[in-house]
Parts: C-alpha cells; sequence; structure tokens
C-alpha cells in the first residue's frame, strides 16, 4: 500500500502516499524524540511542502514515550502546517498520544487515528 520509502534522515523515514491520496505523505519518526527528532521532523516537511503537500500523516506508534518533548515537538508541528493549510492527522493509541494531549488541554487541536489507513481514509 505504500510507495518506496524515501532515505531514512537520523530519526525520521519519509514515505509519499501520492498513489493513494495526492499530496499526502507519512511520516514515522524512530527512537525516542529528542530536539533533533523535532528539527528533523520540521525540515522534512519543508522538505515535502514542495512536492504540493496538502495532507501528513504523522505515524506515533513507535516512539516509547510520548513525553513533553514529543508534545511540544507534534504542537509545533500542528501550528506551523495550520499557518500554510495542510492537514495533520497523528496516529497513535489513545493511551499513548492521546492522553497526553488531553492532559496538556491540546487534544482538541489533534486528529487521533488508531491506523494509517483509517487516518488516510478519514474525512
Amino acid at each position: 500500500m505504500m510507495d518506496q520509502a524515501l532515505p531514512l534522515t537520523q530519526s525520521v523515514q519519509v514515505e509519499r502516499l501520492d498513489h493513494v491520496r495526492p499530496g499526502a505523505c507519512l511520516l514515522r519518526p524512530r527512537g525516542p524524540f529528542h530536539a533533533r527528532t523535532g528539527i528533523e521532523l520540521m525540515a522534512v516537511i519543508d522538505g515535502q511542502r514542495a512536492h504540493a503537500l496538502e495532507l501528513l500523516i504523522l505515524d506515533l506508534t513507535e516512539p516509547a514515550t510520548f513525553g513533553p518533548v514529543a508534545l511540544q515537538i507534534v504542537v509545533q508541528i500542528a501550528t506551523e502546517l495550520r499557518r500554510v493549510d495542510v492537514e495533520l492527522r497523528l496516529v497513535g493509541s489513545e493511551q499513548a498520544v492521546g492522553s497526553p494531549l488531553s492532559v496538556a488541554g491540546v487534544r482538541s487541536l489533534f486528529t487521533l487515528h488508531g491506523t494509517i489507513s483509517e487516518a488516510l481514509g478519514a474525512r
């Protein structure tokens, strides 16, 4: 179902999903979230915007913990994408991702899906 993966940065895997939905891209952070992860995610997003990015799916199923650094990074990404009119959908569990978002008071800013397929199919 996925296009061939683009090169893996230090901590982010990028997959274009144009064959499923034009303008869609999947980002998968790998390993723990830290400042470098945020820098790499923002750099990848900036690069993808040059390819008519309309939908960004951020897969948060792998990181071991979704702590304060990850929360700050995801809020920053959401803010930037809203500014340039790109839709963001998160993939992750309610317990691991949804609960920290709720505790931080930012849950309403995000659409959270259990799988990549659900995120792609959502309207």
